[in-house]
């Protein structure tokens, strides 16, 4: 799956593309997308997002997980179950207290909406798959 992806998008055997975008508050989702075409994994960064919100626009973790699978398998040209094991060559790592990984005690409505958007919009564009609206 990731070594179609990579082919098509012209990166080299290991290469990192970077994303960023910005919430209507200004908050910063911050995406270093690494592939690695040989083993065909691909790790997910998002170091450098903001600290988590005082309003409801946290996401919890598997809202980026969510935003995840679903841009791979709008991306890849074959049919992609939804399920863990099609995140098994995939690794992410999110800071913690970031607002895509809030505390247990920060509000997370909007989040599962505004925030999964914009998360989509990261990923696509590290692919330069969207213009992101």
């Amino acid at each position: 799956m990731l070594r179609e992806l990579s082919s098509r998008e012209g990166l080299a055997e290991k290469d990192t593309v970077y994303s960023e975008d910005s919430m209507d508050d200004g908050s910063r989702i911050k995406l270093a997308l690494t592939i690695d075409r040989q083993s065909g994994t691909a790790h997910f960064d998002f170091t450098g997002t903001d600290p988590e919100m005082y309003g409801n626009c946290n996401a919890p973790i598997s809202i980026t997980a969510s935003a995840i699978i679903y841009c791979l398998r709008c991306l890849v040209n074959a049919d992609i179950p939804l399920n863990q094991g099609c995140l098994e060559p995939i690794s992410v790592f999110i800071p913690e207290h970031t607002f895509i990984s809030p505390s247990e005690t920060a509000a997370v409505v909007g989040g599962n909406v505004l925030t999964s958007q914009r998360l989509t919009d990261v990923i696509l564009k590290a692919f330069s798959a969207c213009g992101a609206s």
